[in-house]
């Protein structure tokens, strides 16, 4: 019996003796484990966060690339663009020179023309004789000029047109750029001009011219006196009568040389047929020139808005740059600042770990055990 007790006493300060060393060990082995943690967490938190900012730069870099690719790609884009209007102003240049020739040719020509037409206006004299029929040789002579200049009914001018804002009816109607036109009247007197050349006697010929410069003016103060010419209905300030004939253009200024000036007084510009050549000429002229310059000046605005754009580029650009290099300092000041104070716990937790004697490998010995 005692020594079943003596044996049971034995054992059980063995088991307590067994507790209290392995109370002992775990504790030990729970320091050492805590510094492997803190070691390990620290370790992976630097790689980590390098990986994270490895990927970060690298996103990055490949998105500025792929950016910096599509702008290569826009401009080489306006490049060939600009190379494309550079040439068109080219062409542009070159077939303005080559109209200029034309108009010279042209001109030469009407000239020539002009001196059949006179030849021929005899012949017709006869048939001239009544006001419809030289209403409607008028309007004929005049289609003629208008056509030997280029224009088009319908796109450079209206035949007949009443006015929806004067009510009136010019005989041609010009139309000029911004929605501006000119007026042009056909009819003009020519009854006492043909009796002046069947006239026999100088007395009836100064009968024939005082009446002939008699109707002119009075037919000139008609034009003036209807609603061709208003610039506040978007007319020029001008009205153009045409004279059908050269030779009849250089009588009236034989009979009354200021009837001229009187007729531009009141705004009206007596034309001939050579003379109206020019000024249609000039009209389309300044209708090429008026739509070559506002091509220029939509090119010119789109280079603006290019400009504008690269502007806003740069701006961007330099942004991101600056956002790019914070994020470098940051990464800098992490693995310096960061990782020195992180170090430096790291060295005093192990001269802790030294200074009580805890092994390195208690934690793994611990964990080890069954």
């Amino acid at each position: 019996m005692d020594t079943t007790i003596a044996f049971g006493l034995g054992v059980l300060a063995g088991i307590i003796a067994f507790w209290l060393a392995s109370r002992l060990n775990m504790r030990d082995s729970v320091k050492a484990l805590t510094s492997d943690l803190i070691t390990g967490g620290v370790k992976q938190l630097n790689e980590a966060a390098a990986d994270s900012l490895s990927r970060y730069t690298a996103e990055n870099q490949t998105k500025l690339d792929t950016k910096k690719e599509l702008i290569d790609q826009s401009l080489v884009s306006m490049n060939e663009k600009l190379e494309q209007v550079s040439a068109l102003v080219t062409d542009l240049n070159m077939d303005r020179e080559r109209k200029f020739g034309e108009l010279t040719n042209q001109l030469v020509t009407a000239s020539s023309e002009t001196t059949k037409l006179r030849e021929t206006t005899e012949q017709l004299r006869s048939i001239l004789s009544n006001p419809a029929a030289r209403g409607q040789w008028g309007e004929r002579m005049a289609e003629d000029v208008l056509r030997a200049a280029g224009l088009v009914d319908g796109i450079n001018y209206r035949k007949q047109v009443v006015s929806a804002e004067s009510g009136t009816r010019p005989d041609f109607t010009f139309l000029l750029p911004n929605h501006v036109t000119l007026n042009m009247d056909v009819k003009f007197p020519l009854s006492s001009y043909l009796a002046y050349l069947d006239c026999t006697t100088d007395d009836a010929r100064r009968s024939c011219a005082t009446q002939f410069t008699r109707d002119v003016r009075n037919r000139i103060k008609e034009v003036s006196d209807k609603d061709y010419v208003n610039p506040e209905r978007g007319t020029l300030d001008y009205v153009i009568l045409f004279v059908p004939n050269e030779r009849v253009l250089s009588f009236l200024n034989e009979c009354d040389a200021s009837a001229m000036d009187d007729a531009l007084k009141r705004r009206v510009v007596v034309c001939s047929p050579f003379t109206l050549y020019a000024v249609l000429v000039v009209i389309r002229q300044a209708m090429d020139n008026f739509n070559f310059e506002r091509a220029t000046s939509e090119m010119l605005d789109l280079l603006g808005a290019f400009n504008k754009q690269w502007d806003e580029f740069v701006k961007s650009f330099e942004g991101v740059e600056s956002k790019l290099e914070s994020l470098q300092d940051a990464f800098t000041a992490l693995t310096t600042t960061r990782r020195k104070q992180l170090d430096r716990v790291l060295t005093k937790i192990e001269e802790v770990r030294v200074r009580q004697g805890i092994a390195a490998d208690a934690a793994a010995t611990v964990i080890d055990s069954p």
